[in-house]
């Protein structure tokens, strides 16, 4: 149990798991019998958790009395896997079916009227719709009490976001493959009518499979999920308007009005992933959330070859048409970034590592006791990858920012700065004039 969890007694504690649900009747009378002889509500609770009655989790919440939101519906939570600024993720388990899942339980605020509850039904509706093998399933959407929840596929693996933190830029060819996968998932969404909005790579799973790692999407339909405040907040054409998206992968027409994007601005979002895969840091680091999208409007990146010589030009040039200032001057689609991957992958061919070093691997440690990521040889595409976690942790989760009105083009905001500049230099001059004349008629 933790350190710091509070001084239970036995009585207390076994009143706290009769209230959670968590064990049925056999398992109270198997406590009975089997159960330590004890006045400490901690030495039950080390007994449960070595019997696997009960997780350490589930023990810690008990011990400090907040066992009743342990169970969700169907579903009951067994371990956290991270938080953000949507809510927190949970291992769960259905209780019927056995099935071990990840829920995402939402903060409170995004939740907190009825047309933000309609919103999140109808969001998680359409994204439960898709099915492709690069896309988070979403198995179930549903209400506890003021709790909403989405229940979604659990996932064994780093998210890209972990892995550059922990391996810093990645081999040219990892990177091109994972990006060809997200842009297959992308493709298929686009083609259902749903467009991400939140690209990053801490949306992006690597999941270890015996076939190679797979790219996985998170938080489709979540993305877009607004709960408005007001009835002023409900406007984009307000003097302050709320932008959702990550400032670091936000496309400029998002910045400017998040309702009329197209699947060009998730495109755009890839870039910045992209980008930031192959060279560690996004396109315009620093500066102010306002700074970020600015740059995104007026600013060219630093070129991908300065930071990452060994990057092929070809591949460069992928990177930077998608992030092109103008949606025009993108690839188009998905499919079209999916067949320029791929021909880019077929000019190529060394970039091809052998794929039975991994499978080999996978086949060798199916016992789980060891990591089927690592130890693999320097041209493998799955390289040196961190540790498999389970991984649908939220890192820089993209939240509603408060910003000025909508930026019309980057052009206004050039005037505008010069037009400061211009005001300064003539107060300043005439100023100086002032002082002079004044100096004059003294003498």
């Amino acid at each position: 149990m933790t350190q710091n969890a509070p001084n239970t007694d036995a009585q207390t504690f076994v009143e706290h798991l009769v209230r959670s649900g968590l064990m049925d009747s056999d398992a109270m009378t198997r406590l009975a019998a089997d159960g330590p002889t004890t006045h400490d509500g901690h030495e039950v609770a080390r007994f449960l958790v070595r019997t696997g009655m009960l997780t350490k989790f589930q023990a810690d919440r008990l011990l400090a009395g907040r066992g009743a939101g342990l169970q969700l519906g169907q579903y009951r939570l067994m371990e956290e896997l991270g938080r953000g600024g949507m809510g927190r993720v949970y291992k769960a388990m259905h209780q019927t079916m056995g099935r071990v899942v990840a829920l995402k339980l939402l903060s409170p605020t995004m939740t907190k009227t009825e047309t933000a509850r309609d919103l999140f039904r109808r969001e998680v509706r359409a994204a439960a719709k898709l099915n492709h093998p690069n896309i988070v399933a979403a198995f179930d959407a549903n209400q506890a009490g003021d709790a909403c929840f989405l229940v979604m596929e659990l996932v064994a693996g780093p998210t890209l976001q972990q892995l550059v933190k922990d391996r810093g830029p990645l081999p040219a060819v990892q990177v091109c493959e994972f990006m060809r996968q997200a842009a297959a998932g992308l493709a298929y969404a686009h083609e259902q009518g749903l467009i991400h909005r939140d690209i990053k790579p801490a949306n992006l799973l690597v999941q270890s499979t015996a076939a190679g790692p797979v790219v996985k999407i998170l938080d489709f339909g979540l993305a877009h999920m607004v709960a408005p405040e007001s009835a002023s907040d409900k406007s984009d054409a307000d003097a302050e308007y709320t932008m959702h998206g990550t400032p670091d992968f936000i496309s400029p027409e998002q910045a400017r009005n998040k309702s009329s994007v197209d699947a060009r601005s998730d495109l755009y979002s890839l870039g910045c992933t992209f980008y930031k895969l192959l060279t560690g840091t996004v396109p315009f680091p620093g500066g102010s959330t306002l700074e970020k999208i600015v740059r995104h409007y007026s600013d060219d990146p630093t070129d991908v070859r300065q930071l990452r010589p060994d990057v092929p030009d070809a591949l460069a040039a992928v990177v930077h048409k998608l992030l092109a200032k103008k949606a025009e001057d993108r690839y188009q689609t998905a499919d079209e970034l999916v067949a320029s991957l791929h021909g880019l992958a077929a000019q190529h061919a060394d970039w091809h590592p052998p794929s039975t070093a991994f499978a080999q691997r996978v086949k060798e440690t199916q016992a789980g006791t060891e990591d089927p990521w690592a130890n693999l040889a320097d041209d493998s595409m799955v390289n040196t990858l961190p540790n498999v976690t389970l991984a649908t942790r939220e890192t820089a989760t993209a939240r509603p920012i408060r910003v000025p009105a909508p930026i019309r083009d980057a052009r206004e905001i050039n005037w505008v700065w010069l037009s400061i500049l211009m005001g300064c230099v003539l107060s300043v001059s005439f100023g100086v004039v002032f002082a002079l004349r004044f100096l004059v008629t003294r003498q």
